[in-house]
């Protein structure tokens, strides 16, 4: 329970002690208030003093207030009571405190999910009752708690400043003189999205104009220029549809957005290897190869595959030189490859002795088992054990946190680096709409197990 102020300070409605005045808003001055009936903390929005006398803009609060009653979502601010004081419309919602996500920087991709999911779903349910939400910007959503954030309308900036980040988030269409749609709201929400991983704003500037203008001529980095060492094809392409320049071929809403998300979540686990394989060729015409136009290209020949032998006789070399010279280089491969395994074993017992003295361990290299054949995990790295090898790919971060549970509160008990090999036990589990498996791993030559996100491991 908060601790009731001093009662010298002025009481709104007989009920809301103000405390302290917060900033402004597009229509409101907003106050930190305290409930003396309820014993809480709220915020208290009152129409600006120079706002009284528009009728439109009057009547537009009084219809937000009624209609921000009917949405009812954690990452939106509830609505505790309205009204009028002394010709002076009010409303009264919950008090929130914390950072914003662009106070906070680049977000770790398996929080960033998380807290977007939170924020899609309060724009869905907005959109769903018919009633208005705070503009999409990463300084009007506020981390409140471990994993939860609220999407609120900012109350710090001047109006030049809330006109020129309003515009860093415009779709391209209501630059163009079109009006808002549903699916303007999803760009916006994929710009933010992209600035959540990559800490920046995709559009910036100091004239709103200018920046508006920019949606118009600008293509927004794709994942693979945000995170270049991340592969999540799934992800990739629903970034790149939320943000499409044409309205059609966006998501239609934030529900679908929303459906997206869980779509993702479930085929998070086929994103492995970014290599595949080459689409086939076209043949080159006069326009690829830069002749002019009108000019015949010579044919290609086509180099026939070999034919099979004819009669079931073994086949003979007819190169004695050639099968000399590929002997040869076998042999020399194999004592290669015996030098190495000796040289490596050596390293690695002598390792393991001088971490059993000094408890520093040495880095070890990783030892990729041959086929059929299975090496022990002090020797390869790998914990021992039935399970599926995974390999961690957090990026350019210090390591990825291994968690005694699933879920982003539980306890941090160790830290796996960029490329560690892991041993998969269980999993995945979704917990905070975040897909966890259960490793084991070694660290500081201790097996531990503990559970990772699933966005940042994948087969070995």
């Amino acid at each position: 329970m908060a601790e009731s102020p001093s009662l010298s300070e002025p009481i709104l409605h007989g009920r809301y002690r103000i405390e302290e005045r917060l900033g402004t808003t597009r229509l409101t001055a907003v106050y930190r208030a305290y409930d003396e009936r309820l014993e809480r903390r709220v915020l208290v929005h009152l129409l600006r003093k120079e706002l009284l006398n528009q009728a439109s803009l009057r009547q537009r609060f009084i219809t937000e207030a009624q209609l921000g009653a009917r949405r009812a979502h954690p990452s939106l601010l509830r609505i505790y009571d309205s009204g009028e004081i002394a010709g002076r419309p009010f409303m009264i919602t919950e008090y929130v405190a914390g950072r914003t996500l662009r106070e906070i920087g680049p977000i770790a991709i398996e929080e960033a999910l998380l807290y977007f999911r939170q924020i899609v779903a309060a724009i869905a349910v907005c959109q769903a009752a018919g009633a208005p939400h705070p503009p999409i910007s990463s300084a009007n959503v506020i981390l409140v708690g471990d994993g939860h954030v609220e999407l609120v309308e900012n109350w710090m900036m001047t109006s030049t400043e809330l006109g020129v980040d309003s515009a860093c988030y415009r779709a391209p269409e209501r630059t163009a003189g079109h009006p808002a749609t549903a699916a303007s709201v999803v760009y916006s929400l994929g710009l933010l999205l992209i600035e959540m991983i990559s800490g920046r704003q995709v559009f910036t500037g100091t004239d709103a104009a200018a920046i508006a203008r920019a949606h118009l001529s600008s293509i927004p980095p794709t994942l693979a220029e945000i995170q270049p060492q991340l592969f999540m094809p799934s992800l990739a392409r629903l970034i790149a549809r939320s943000v499409a320049y044409d309205p059609s071929r966006r998501f239609a809403d934030a529900a679908a957005l929303g459906q997206a998300l869980d779509d993702l979540r479930r085929a998070i686990s086929g994103d492995t290897d970014r290599l595949a394989s080459s689409p086939p060729r076209s043949p080159p015409t006069a326009q690829s190869t830069g002749a002019p136009p009108g000019e015949q290209l010579a044919p290609v020949q086509q180099i026939a595959p070999p034919r099979p032998p004819t009669t079931t006789e073994p086949e003979v070399d007819r190169h004695p030189v050639r099968g000399t010279q590929q002997r040869s280089l076998i042999t020399l491969i194999s004592m290669l490859a015996l030098f190495i395994a000796v040289g490596g074993g050596a390293y690695l017992l002598a390792s393991l002795a001088f971490e059993g003295l000094t408890s520093i361990r040495l880095p070890r290299p990783d030892i990729p088992a041959p086929t059929g054949l299975s090496l022990p995990g002090w020797l390869t790295g790998v914990a021992e054990g039935p399970g599926e090898v995974l390999v961690v790919t957090i990026g350019d971060v210090e390591g990825l946190n291994l968690r005694n549970g699933p879920g982003l509160g539980s306890q941090v008990i160790g830290l796996l680096p960029n490329g560690a090999r892991v041993r998969k036990l269980d999993g995945p589990r979704i917990v905070d709409d975040v897909p966890w498996v259960l490793v084991r791993s070694e660290i500081n030559g201790q097996q531990v197990e503990g559970w990772v996100s699933q966005y940042y491991v994948r087969a070995e």
